[in-house]
C-alpha cells in the first residue's frame, strides 16, 4: 500500500512539474534551458511618426510635421543590437515677427545608425547618429522673387547631420510605440539669411515589426 501512495505522489509530482512548463520551472530552480533565451537575430520594421521639432533661433516656433520609414535591425544577444535604414522627414517652423509669420516646410532623406539596448523583451532604448539629406523646401506665402515660386533654391539650406536617442515599447504584437529627441546640425550657407541650419524637437513614434519579437523563431 506505502509503494502505491508513493508511485501516485511521484506521478502526481511529475504531472504537476511539467503543467507548470519550462518557463515557470526555470523562475522558481533556475535549472535547465532558459525558454525565455530567444531572439530574431534579423529583424525588419516600418514606422510613421510625427515630428514636433524647431530651429534654435528665437525667431521661430515650432509647428508639426509628418514622417516614415524603414529600419533593419540586427541583434547580437537578447539585449544588444544595431539598426539602421531610411527615412522621410518633414520639418516645419514658424517664424515670429519676422518673414510675416509665414511657415516654412523643409523635406528631409535621413540616414540614422544606431545601438539598440533592450532592457527587457518589449521595451528597447536606442543611441545613435542621422545624417539628413536636403530634399526641398518652401515657404507658406513668401515667393521667391526671381522663379515667383514658394520654393526656396536649393542652395538655401545644407544637408545635416546630428545625435538622436529614442525609448520605445512593443505594447501589442509587432506594434510598437515611442518618442525621439533629435539633434541635427548643417552648415550656415549665408550668415545674412535668416533661414536656421539647427533643428531639434521630438517624435512621436508609431510602428511595427515584420517578426513577433515575443514570439520564438522558427
Amino acid at each position: 500500500m506505502l509503494r502505491t501512495y508513493v508511485l501516485i505522489a511521484l506521478i502526481f509530482s511529475f504531472n504537476f512539474s511539467y503543467s507548470q512548463g519550462d518557463k515557470n520551472l526555470y523562475k522558481q530552480y533556475r535549472t535547465g534551458p532558459d525558454p525565455d533565451n530567444f531572439y530574431h537575430v534579423w529583424n525588419y520594421s516600418f514606422y510613421g511618426k510625427l515630428n514636433i521639432l524647431n530651429s534654435d533661433q528665437d525667431y521661430t516656433k515650432h509647428s508639426i510635421g509628418k514622417g516614415g520609414g524603414f529600419l533593419v535591425q540586427r541583434l547580437n544577444s537578447k539585449t544588444f543590437g544595431w539598426s539602421t535604414g531610411i527615412e522621410f522627414n518633414e520639418i516645419n517652423y514658424r517664424y515670429e515677427g519676422v518673414l510675416e509669420n509665414s511657415i516654412d516646410k523643409t523635406n528631409w532623406l535621413g540616414i540614422p545608425i544606431s545601438i539598440r539596448l533592450y532592457p527587457s523583451r518589449r521595451y528597447f532604448i536606442e543611441l545613435g547618429f542621422k545624417f539628413h539629406y536636403f530634399l526641398n523646401a518652401k515657404n507658406s506665402i513668401i515667393s521667391n522673387s526671381e522663379t515667383k515660386s514658394l520654393k526656396y533654391p536649393k542652395e538655401a539650406f545644407k544637408n545635416t547631420f546630428g545625435a538622436f536617442i529614442t525609448a520605445q515599447y512593443q505594447i501589442w504584437k509587432r506594434l510598437n510605440i515611442g518618442f525621439q529627441y533629435q539633434y541635427l546640425k548643417g552648415r550656415n550657407v549665408n550668415p545674412s539669411e535668416i533661414q536656421p541650419s539647427i533643428f531639434n524637437g521630438l517624435s512621436f513614434k508609431v510602428g511595427a515589426f515584420i517578426k513577433n519579437p515575443s514570439k520564438r523563431p522558427n
